[in-house]
């Protein structure tokens, strides 16, 4: 493989993920009471994961802001995965940082980068491949290196465990009944090396996280979560990819 792709990817996933997977939210099912509502805060929390670990399929929204975002920062995520390791989503970074869009059907992965985001990422001599690269997907599996960290976004786990590690930490309290997209729901809020969390669970149907948000030193982000509806089937064309490994 041109040692181009490899640089333009490989370093990504470490960044991406660790920016994208701190968030949560969900939609109800049903318009009964579960009765959540009357839970402790721990409960509550506990109950949203185990929710969250029976969900079929997600779709995550995410919007970060912050006054030290540089072009490497991700600030905004659309990501629709389920349990069969199937996947559609984009990433948006900060500044002129570009964006990617990713695609996964089980082992399979592509990744497009557009024109921005491999400006920034190409080396110097290699400007020249923008042209060639843009519009495209590289191709590969979920194992090759560069693509498998990519390849958590993909993960309905990888989300819920970061959802479970942040409702970990202790200090939890029960906050108020109230709304988030419409939906009735009960927030718990805690707050951890100066950052303050809310995450808003559904008082109706299923206890699945409606919203997650995070503020903390000039840095904001909101995630909101939809489940078990179906992802959207696409696969690119021939015409429209690159061999990863080719």
């Amino acid at each position: 493989m041109p040692r181009t792709r490899k640089a333009t990817l490989g370093a990504l996933g470490a960044t991406l993920c660790a920016t994208a997977l701190v968030g949560t939210a969900g939609t109800a099912h049903a318009q009964d009471d579960n009765g959540v509502a009357k839970k402790s805060a721990t409960d509550i929390a506990n109950r949203a994961v185990s929710a969250f670990n029976d969900a079929r399929s997600l779709h995550v929204t995410t919007e970060r802001t912050g006054s030290g975002l540089s072009r490497t920062d991700v600030t905004s995520l659309d990501v629709s995965a389920d349990r069969d390791n199937n996947c559609v989503g984009t990433v948006g970074f900060a500044a002129d940082g570009g964006s990617l869009e990713v695609i996964r059907h089980a082992d399979k992965m592509w990744v497009k980068a557009n024109a921005e985001w491999l400006r920034n990422n190409l080396p110097s001599d290699q400007s020249k491949d923008v042209q060639k690269l843009e519009g495209k997907f590289l191709q590969g599996t979920a194992q090759d290196k560069g693509l498998s960290d990519l390849a958590r976004l993909c993960s309905i786990n990888e989300f819920r465990d970061t959802l479970k590690d942040a409702t970990s930490l202790g200090n939890l309290k029960k906050g108020s009944e109230t709304t988030a997209d419409g939906k009735p729901v009960i927030d718990v809020t805690s707050k951890h090396n100066g950052v303050d969390m809310t995450l808003s669970v559904s008082t109706q149907g299923k206890p699945f996280p409606v919203r997650a948000t995070s503020k903390g030193d000039g840095d904001s982000q909101t995630t909101n979560f939809t489940f078990d509806q179906p992802v959207p089937d696409k696969t690119p064309p021939a015409g429209e990819t690159v061999p990863w490994g080719g």
